[in-house]
């Protein structure tokens, strides 16, 4: 569905009928996609007399064809590929590669007025390519495609049913045993993949900083092959890595991105060539030796085909954490090649016996960037992550949240 502009001076998100369509959807039991108004490119040479073909800009384009392809991926469950080679390619033996699935542990947090909403799911994608979503709270995996309406339906029972607010406003400790709980009870080898920003800690809540904090810096290194879950109703206890319930978890993958990493990027050859420096082409990946106890791997998107050119001579030279004060400086954009922090922890011993088996576990959600439903470069958070929150976003209008 063509929505129009969804943004207007004067109008408030609750004013907008893009959630009202959303919520009439789910409520027929259909499945939505929206996509913002296609303007052609003015062509000075239309007449009205004339059949002209309008023409588009490339990032209108580059645009609808993402939307065509999320909407196969997403709304079908279509995938143009095993999940299992991508596997095998990252350095995972084919035996494990082909029954491996990639859980991530997904979150969104909106502060909007007295809408405060704070959510969690987790996504799952199997070797096999099926993907499936677990819900707080509920006790089977559904398939994705499913998955949209499900929440579109308990966001409508919250706007109609304030009462049940407290289910979309969840504190640290729900997160952390959420997280807890699906570590727990998995069935095949399994690599999880959450972030640290709100599972670790809940700034400005009362709720005794009851996350899971065992993901914060100065307790990962010393608990890296421990789950402390002490504090977490219904197992008060430290899983250690030979627990039987944990057998097929071959490990645990936490991210940082944004402000929390260093956001800067350099070409080697062209440094040492002395000559202006030029932002990666490819997907990269970078690994830190200074502590080889808690490997830390780097990945950096490919640049974007529609950014601009960043070496013309006011902007040459200039990059991320350069000056605030540069006027050309703040111009430059890092939204798809921004660097991405990965620090496996809990790593299954089979995958401890050589750094290349642990480096292989991070080659999975590095190449995981690489979605089919993004033409134009990479996505920041690896699929089953990009998946999970793309979901909550989509149905959060239904709360007349505005994102």
């Amino acid at each position: 569905m063509e929505i129009g502009q969804t943004k207007k001076k004067g109008v408030y998100p609750q004013q907008n009928i893009y959630g009202a369509v959303r919520e009439a959807c789910v409520l027929e039991k259909i499945s939505s996609q929206m996509v913002q108004t296609v303007s052609p490119k003015a062509n000075k040479q239309e007449d009205n007399e004339k059949n002209v073909t309008p023409s588009y800009n490339k990032k209108t384009e580059g645009r609808i064809l993402n939307a065509v392809l999320d909407l196969t991926l997403r709304q079908t469950g279509t995938l143009y590929g095993l999940p299992s080679e991508v596997y095998e390619r990252a350095g995972i033996g084919k035996e494990i590669a082909q029954n491996l699935d990639v859980i991530a542990l997904c979150r969104r947090q909106v502060n909007q007025a007295s809408n405060n909403i704070h959510y969690i799911l987790a996504v799952r994608l199997r070797a096999t390519g099926e993907v499936d979503v677990l819900f707080p709270h509920a006790k089977d995996w559904i398939p994705y495609p499913r998955a949209g309406i499900e929440l579109g339906l308990i966001f409508s029972q919250v706007r109609r049913d304030r009462h049940l607010l407290k289910t979309v406003q969840l504190k640290g400790i729900e997160l952390a045993k959420f997280a807890a709980d699906v570590l727990t009870q998995i069935s095949a080898p399994t690599l999880v993949l959450i972030e640290a920003e709100g599972w670790r800690n809940e700034r400005g809540e009362d709720n005794e900083g009851q996350a899971w904090f065992q993901l914060k810096n100065e307790f990962l290194f010393a608990k890296r092959d421990v789950l402390d879950f002490q504090h977490i109703p219904g197992h008060a206890c430290v899983y250690t890595r030979d627990h039987e319930v944990l057998k097929n978890l071959l490990g645990i993958i936490r991210l940082r991105s944004g402000d929390e990493t260093s956001q800067y990027i350099t070409n080697r050859k062209t440094w040492d060539e002395k000559s202006p420096a030029r932002d990666l082409i490819n997907l990269s990946g970078y690994y830190d030796t200074s502590v080889p106890e808690l490997l830390h791997y780097f990945s950096i998107g490919k640049l974007p085909t529609t950014q601009k050119g960043q070496d013309t001579p006011t902007t040459r030279e200039l990059y991320m954490l350069d000056s605030q004060n540069e006027e050309h400086g703040a111009n430059i954009a890092f939204k798809h090649q921004q660097i991405l922090e990965m620090v496996p922890f809990f790593i299954h011993p089979d995958f401890q016996k050589t750094a290349e088996s642990i480096k292989a576990l991070c080659r999975v959600p590095h190449y995981l960037r690489i979605s089919p439903a993004w033409s134009m470069g990479n996505i920041i958070s690896p699929y089953p992550l990009h998946l999970g929150k793309q979901l909550i976003q989509d149905y959060l209008c239904i709360l007349g949240i505005e994102i």
